[in-house]
């Protein structure tokens, strides 16, 4: 089996997601640092026009969103304690809470102005305005990443409150070891723990700060550089593993909140990522490529 390759940047949030799974689970992997604004011109053909951060890539393959790329991990890397069966519906809806409305509280945290001041994103002026430029771009036609800072800072004070009282009586959100709820929340709280306007005001909350460096003490696994354009050519190397089933000869799969880039192409029933929108492209100068989607949070239209 050809190895992982993450696409991810240093400061995206849903990369150290990612990252830290790998190294609770010890997986080996390949990192491509891609730039944090467009244009990604390695990284486009592989997805179809996906915009969004982190990227999975195992040979032609390639999975989107980390709701899917966390259970594709923990499926290699024998991680099945991070879900349960006897919690797992709940575990996967904390998780994906996390990931789309906690997110967004944090969003609105880690931007107010007084945080701006040694983001880590931003080196000056220009860097911020052009990261802002390319996130209005990446967000156009959608309002899923907007919040009023008051309403954010309300709720997030209410969830620190909350989680801070909970974990003061278990070491993890649902008992003495992680799950995949853990990683989705942690990534959150990370994108304000990164600020350092921000991170002196969780010092209030000592088991979430006990718990986070719990969580931080996983690390990031055996991970080996990787540049752009090896990637892309890897994927040019190596065949498609199997032959795949049409479904429908032509769609568009987008998400339904923000990053609203479609990509299409032809579903396929891909037998080894169930629950996914599997599509299989045929990209100029590569070939066919199969990019994966999770059916939640995602739409896939017939066209």
């Amino acid at each position: 089996m050809p190895d992982f390759i993450l696409h991810q940047y240093a400061g995206s949030p849903f990369s150290e997601k990612i990252r830290l799974l790998m190294g609770y689970l010890d997986l080996p992997s390949r990192q491509v640092e891609i730039p944090v604004i467009m244009p990604r011109p390695q990284l486009m053909p592989l997805t179809g026009g996906y915009r969004r951060t982190p990227v999975l890539q195992r040979g032609r393959e390639t999975y989107c969103d980390t709701a899917l790329i966390a259970k594709i991990l923990i499926a290699q890397g024998a991680g099945q304690a991070l879900l349960p069966q006897a919690q797992r519906a709940v575990i996967e809806t904390v998780s994906y809470w996390a990931d789309t409305f906690l997110f967004r509280v944090v969003v609105a945290v880690a931007f107010q102005p007084k945080a701006l001041s040694g983001n880590p994103l931003f080196a000056s002026d220009a860097e911020a305005a052009a990261f802002m430029a390319d996130r209005a771009e990446f967000s156009k036609g959608s309002t899923a990443l907007q919040m009023d800072l008051s309403v954010a800072l309300s709720h997030f004070d209410l969830w620190l409150h909350q989680m801070n009282n909970q974990l003061g009586a278990q070491a993890f959100l649902f008992g003495a070891a992680p799950t995949l709820a853990d990683f989705s929340v942690y990534h959150c709280l990370w994108f304000i723990a990164a600020r350092p306007a921000l991170v002196a005001d969780l010092a209030a909350f000592p088991e979430v700060m006990r718990w986070y460096a719990e969580m931080t003490a996983f690390g990031h696994g055996r991970v080996q550089p990787m540049g752009a354009e090896a990637a892309l050519q890897l994927a040019t190397a190596e065949p498609l593993l199997a032959k795949q089933k049409i479904l429908s000869p032509s769609v568009s799969v987008c998400p339904i909140d923000y990053g609203l880039q479609p990509v299409k192409g032809a579903l396929v029933e891909a037998e080894h990522v169930p629950d996914a929108y599997s599509v299989l492209r045929d990209e100029p100068g590569v070939g066919e490529l199969l990019v994966h989607f999770p059916r939640l949070g995602f739409s896939c239209v017939e066209l």
